[in-house]
């Protein structure tokens, strides 16, 4: 795939990338509501994070930045995982207190007692979607120095020739991952919706119980 027909093959994607990153606003002031509970500060912050994410991926699909673009999307995965930890938090009020002490979360418990790991909440997710371990895996390429990088950088040519790159330019032997990755992105973001909007559901509900009380 040459750059050409990268173009034209990503296009569709990014609009419908940009339509998603919108909707993460819509979905902050109905998490936020007529009440500020304490929970939503975590709910808000992870939409907050979403939406600067997609802004910097979208950036990097059209510049095509792999290494930037793969990192954002192992951080969008990192969202869900997030997203995922605060709902089954043994302690919600703990979680959030964590996190605006900036505090790592791998030492807090779920509601059956396993400590919060990435390794156990990405094997949760997983079982919700089950392309996330794989995906999350080379995502995880991008952000650790490993053989992503090499693959970028060290070509092989004809009559045993070996390439190597260190250049501003991007070879066009990436368009097709970066396309892959850009489809994953708007997957996983699908995903992280998914997820957060039950607590927007939730605080609709929440405040109709508190409004039908003082009727």
């Amino acid at each position: 795939m040459d750059n050409s027909e990268y173009g034209g093959a990503i296009a569709s994607l990014i609009d419908e990338l940009n339509q998603l990153n919108e909707k993460a606003i819509e979905i902050g002031r109905a998490i936020i509501g007529s009440t500020v509970l304490f929970v939503d500060l975590g709910f808000v912050s992870l939409l907050n994070r979403s939406v600067q994410l997609t802004d910097g991926f979208s950036c990097m699909i059209k510049e095509r930045n792999l290494t930037c673009a793969g990192t954002l999307l192992r951080l969008q995965l990192d969202n869900c995982m997030r997203t995922y930890a605060l709902y089954i938090a043994a302690d919600r009020k703990e979680f959030i207190e964590a996190l605006i002490s900036n505090k790592k979360i791998d030492g807090l418990k779920d509601k059956h007692g396993k400590l919060m790991k990435d390794w156990y909440l990405k094997s949760e997710l997983n079982k919700i979607d089950p392309q996330f371990s794989v995906v999350y895996g080379n995502a995880s390429g991008y952000t650790h120095f490993s053989g992503k990088a090499f693959y970028q950088a060290v070509s092989a040519k004809e009559n045993n020739v070996i390439e190597f790159q260190v250049s501003h330019e991007i070879p066009e032997k990436l368009n097709t991952i970066l396309l892959e990755c850009l489809r994953a992105y708007i997957h996983f973001l699908k995903l992280f919706y998914s997820l957060i909007e039950g607590a927007a559901d939730a605080k609709a509900e929440f405040e109709s119980n508190q409004s039908e009380k003082l009727l």
